[in-house]
């Protein structure tokens, strides 16, 4: 059965290389394995959680994505968009377990909350609810968050370090991923490597004049 679909993509994936060079930029997930598509090269990948990952951050470029809530995404989802994210649509409740907050996700925490501060001070320069709603709503989700995390005196609460352990998976495994794909498209694998951000929060940074027009 697996090598009857693996056949199938093989067959599909021929007749999609005579499609227009417009159109060749695609990300596309069948069954079992991944068929990527960049710059006149294709690769056929066996599915991995990386590869799910870099599906969803390819998605949506600039936005930041939790670990925890790539690590929680099913694999068998279809649709990266379907991707809970703290970044627009954040979750108001902490995560179960209390992490231990080091100086990197201290920073990153940090660094999201001042940018969040200046978006919320535009939507309300342009009168823009919405915007200012998102932008309200993950302040308070990174709030409760860190409250959780951190004790009476600003002392860090030293319980499990859940939050850490997904970095770290979320981490190797995207960096695996691009590891495989740079060896079947080497320039993919360079602009993936440049291009992709880990870290506590996760995010496809193209360049501004040199965007990719992901199929998915």
């Amino acid at each position: 059965m697996v090598e009857q679909n693996a056949e199938r993509i093989r067959e599909s994936l021929a007749n999609y290389s005579s499609l227009p060079t417009q159109e060749k930029s695609s990300f596309l997930h069948q069954n079992d394995y991944w068929i990527i598509r960049y710059r006149g090269r294709t690769a056929l990948l066996k599915s991995t959680r990386g590869l799910h990952c870099l599906a969803v951050l390819l998605h949506d470029p600039g936005r930041e994505f939790h670990v925890r809530d790539l690590l929680s995404r099913p694999m068998d989802a279809s649709t990266p968009a379907a991707a809970v994210v703290l970044h627009g649509r954040a979750r108001r409740e902490p995560h179960p377990g209390i992490p231990i907050l080091d100086g990197q996700a201290k920073a990153e925490y940090q660094r999201r909350l001042n940018e969040l501060r200046q978006e919320l001070n535009e939507a309300e320069r342009f009168k823009n609810p919405q915007r200012k709603a998102q932008a309200q709503n993950e302040m308070q989700a990174i709030a409760d968050y860190l409250a959780s995390a951190v004790g009476l005196g600003g002392r860090d609460r030293k319980t499990s370090s859940d939050t850490e352990r997904a970095r770290s998976a979320v981490t190797k495994s995207i960096k695996k991923a691009i590891q495989k794909i740079g060896d079947a498209i080497p320039t993919l694998g360079y602009h993936l490597a440049a291009r992709i951000k880990t870290g506590y929060f996760c995010s496809y940074n193209p360049h501004p004049d040199r965007h990719a027009n992901w199929k998915f």
